[in-house]
C-alpha cells in the first residue's frame, strides 16, 4: 500500500480535485514535511490510479486559463481507498506518522466497530510497550551512571511518547463514542 495513493484517494473522497490543488492541500496540512509525500509521488499516484481506473481525469477548461485535468474518485477507487486506510489502520504501514495520516483521511472510509477494534488493538500494542520499558528499563541506580546521558533521554523520549500517545488514542475512542461524531464512519464495511 502507497501513502501517495492514501493522499491522492482521501482529498478526492472528500470532493473532486485538480492535481495541482491535491498537492497544495498536501502542502497546507503539512504531509510533505511529517508524512514525507513530495510533489513528484502525487502525480505518479494520480497517473498511477487512473491508469488502475481508481480515478477518472477530465480536462476542464475555466475561463481563459488553460484546460485543467479534474479528477473524481471512482466506486473502484473508494473500494480501494477503504482497504488502504484499513492498512494503515491496522499498523502495517512503516511508520508511526502512517497511522496518523489514515486517521485524517478516514471520514467514509472505515465502519465505527472496525475502527474501534483497530484503535483497541493500537491501544493494547501501546499498554504493552508502556509494560514493557517499566520491566525492562528500570535499570538499577548503581548501573544508571554508567548509561551515557543521552541514552536516559532517549529512554525517557520512548515513555513520553508512548504515554502520550496511549492518552491521545483514549481521547479518540471516546470522541468516537459520541453520537454526534457517527456522520464521519460507513454504516457498514462494504
Amino acid at each position: 500500500m502507497n501513502k501517495s495513493d492514501l493522499v491522492v484517494l482521501g482529498f478526492l473522497n472528500r470532493k473532486t480535485m485538480y492535481g495541482y490543488e491535491i498537492i497544495q492541500f498536501t502542502k497546507m496540512k503539512g504531509l510533505d514535511v511529517w508524512a514525507g509525500i513530495k510533489m513528484p509521488s502525487i502525480y505518479k499516484a494520480l497517473q498511477r490510479l487512473e491508469i488502475k481506473k481508481y480515478i477518472s481525469g477530465k480536462q476542464i477548461a475555466e475561463g481563459n486559463n488553460p484546460p485543467r485535468k479534474v479528477f473524481t474518485i471512482s466506486k473502484t477507487g473508494t473500494q480501494h481507498f477503504r482497504e488502504i486506510i484499513k492498512f494503515f489502520l491496522e499498523s502495517k504501514g512503516k511508520q508511526n506518522a502512517d497511522f496518523w495520516m489514515a486517521i485524517s483521511f478516514m471520514g467514509n472510509g472505515i465502519s465505527k466497530e472496525l475502527f474501534l477494534q483497530l484503535l483497541n488493538k493500537r491501544i493494547d500494542k501501546i499498554s504493552t510497550h508502556i509494560k514493557h520499558h517499566k520491566e525492562h528499563c528500570n535499570i538499577p541506580e548503581n548501573e544508571l551512571k554508567n548509561i551515557p546521558f543521552y541514552i536516559h533521554i532517549l529512554m525517557e523520549m520512548g515513555e513520553d511518547m508512548n504515554k502520550i500517545e496511549k492518552r491521545n488514542l483514549i481521547k479518540l475512542k471516546n470522541a468516537i463514542l459520541k453520537p454526534e461524531n457517527e456522520f464521519v464512519f460507513l454504516d457498514s464495511e462494504t
